[in-house]
Formats: structure tokens, C-alpha cells, sequence
């Protein structure tokens, strides 16, 4: 019998956000995607095998796809101020949060001084927002770099951007989802097995595509407790019922095998979980 390559596909923002929804740590990656491999063998096996001997299954690659860019500020530039301010100037509603921290902090100041101190306030947490964002990004491109070097069939592709809203204090984060659905699609030829570890129902038009040329896509599905908790399917998602089948990741198998325990602080991952179109 011939050999069925497995390939999966993996969406950072989404592994994080579960990890993080399940106050999971991770330091081993490579045990880690190993045990998902072969729960993803086991559940693959039973729903086309039928209990009958299926090929021998190989784990070709696993293509993980992060955030390595985010938009570039000089904040120390006048320029980059002078075009802040005059968005601040225009929006009132930011406008009235700053000048209410003003007559909090400084309830003596005059009432002409009141809106420059309140754009004062407002550049300089935004400054400090943004700088902690930069070094977060820097953060985690080693930490991918360090996963990349010591994990086996790893390949992590940094497609991500995050636009950057700087009065608001929020990430935008767009490019991930959307590499990860073209490669899937661009690669069929190089996998008979899918495994996809993703949310974004974006990715349904690649799981037709490949599907539609032979091949098998698997979405995995992490979830709390462990198997017994869960006497019947759960809900069903859009992706869920595009894919062929799916894989159960019980975090009490994680954490039992441990290849995954109890974070106790925010341990590598300095942002918060987000989808493409999240704004936080």
C-alpha cells in the first residue's frame, strides 16, 4: 500500500487565541505536533478506513503561518505627531475621553490649556502603546525563529501584517488567513491530507478547491476537559462541516502527555488572540 502524506496547515493567531482561551502553555511544538498528527491518523482512518488497514501516513510538513510585519511609525518624527494630531482634532470622541483624564489628573489646569494637555496624555500612552506592540512583535519573531530551529518539518511563513489604528490602541491583522488558504490550494500536489488548524470560514473555497481534486482535508478542533466530557459531536461550525473530517484535541490529553501545561502568566504570546477582522 502506498504512503499518504499528511501536511498541516496552521493559522498562529488561531493556535494562539485557543492556547490562550485554554490558559495552555506550549514549549515542545515538535511533541506537539506530533500528538495532533496521529490523533488526526486515527480520526482520518476511521472515517474513510473503516476499521480496515490504511496506508502508511506520513507528516510531510507543517507550514505555520504568523505575523511578521506590523506598520512602521516614527513616533519621535514631528511629522508622524503633526498627522496625529490632526486626527485627534477631528475626533471628538477620543477628544472628550482625553479631556475627561485631564480634569481627573489635573483639575486646576486653565480651561485654554485643557485641550493641549489632553493631546499631551493621548501621544504619549499612544507612544507607549505602540512601542510595547513593536517589541511584543519582536518577541514572538525570535521566539518563531527558535520553534523554527528546533522543530523538525517546521516551516514558519511570517504573511501577517498588523495595520495599526494608533488613537484607538488597536491591531488590525490582515494577509495570514488569506497565504494560508493559497498555499493550501498552490500545494495540493505535494499532500493527499490537509490537516487544518484554523477558525476562518475564509478557508472554505480552498477546502472545496482541494477536495474537489482528490485530496482529504481535516480541520482540528481543540477543546476543554477530555473526551468523556463530550458525549456527542458539538456544534457545528462552517469550516467544520466543509472539511471532511474532524480532530478532537482534548486539553486533558495535553496536559496528561504533557505536552502542554497551566499557564500561569501570559508566557510568549504578547497579544491578545485575534481573528482577520478583530480590532482590540
Amino acid at each position: 500500500m502506498g504512503m499518504s502524506r499528511f501536511i498541516t496547515f496552521v493559522d498562529g493567531s488561531n493556535l494562539d487565541g485557543v492556547l490562550k482561551h485554554l490558559n495552555l502553555r506550549v514549549d515542545d511544538y515538535g511533541a506537539f505536533y506530533r500528538h495532533v498528527f496521529e490523533q488526526s491518523v486515527q480520526y482520518w482512518g476511521r472515517t474513510f478506513a473503516d476499521g480496515a488497514e490504511w496506508p502508511t501516513a506520513q507528516h510531510s510538513r507543517i507550514y505555520w503561518y504568523v505575523v511578521g510585519k506590523m506598520d512602521e511609525w516614527d513616533l519621535a518624527d514631528p511629522k508622524a505627531e503633526a498627522r496625529l494630531k490632526s486626527r485627534f482634532d477631528m475626533n471628538t470622541r477620543i477628544q472628550s475621553h482625553y479631556l475627561d483624564e485631564v480634569e481627573r489628573r489635573l483639575p486646576d489646569i486653565l480651561p485654554d490649556r485643557r485641550r493641549e494637555e489632553a493631546w499631551a496624555i493621548c501621544y504619549g500612552e499612544t507612544r507607549e502603546w505602540y512601542e510595547n506592540k513593536r517589541r511584543a512583535l519582536e518577541r514572538k519573531k525570535r521566539f518563531y525563529h527558535g520553534v523554527q530551529s528546533a522543530t523538525d518539518f517546521v516551516e514558519i511563513r511570517q504573511e501577517g501584517h498588523w495595520k495599526v489604528d494608533l488613537l484607538n490602541h488597536s491591531l488590525n491583522e490582515k494577509g495570514l488567513d488569506t497565504s494560508l488558504a493559497v498555499d493550501m490550494v498552490a500545494l495540493h500536489s505535494t499532500y493527499d491530507i490537509a490537516l487544518l488548524i484554523s477558525g476562518d470560514a475564509d478557508g472554505i473555497p480552498g477546502i472545496n478547491y482541494v477536495k474537489g481534486h482528490s485530496k482529504h482535508v481535516g480541520v482540528v478542533e481543540f477543546r476543554r476537559g477530555s473526551a468523556a466530557d463530550f458525549p456527542n459531536k458539538g456544534a457545528s461550525s462552517r469550516l467544520k462541516i466543509a472539511a471532511d473530517f474532524v480532530v478532537q484535541i482534548y486539553e486533558a490529553d495535553l496536559i496528561r502527555r504533557n505536552l502542554a501545561y497551566r499557564s500561569e502568566t501570559d508566557y510568549m504570546s504578547p497579544s491578545p488572540y485575534m481573528s482577520s477582522d478583530s480590532h482590540y
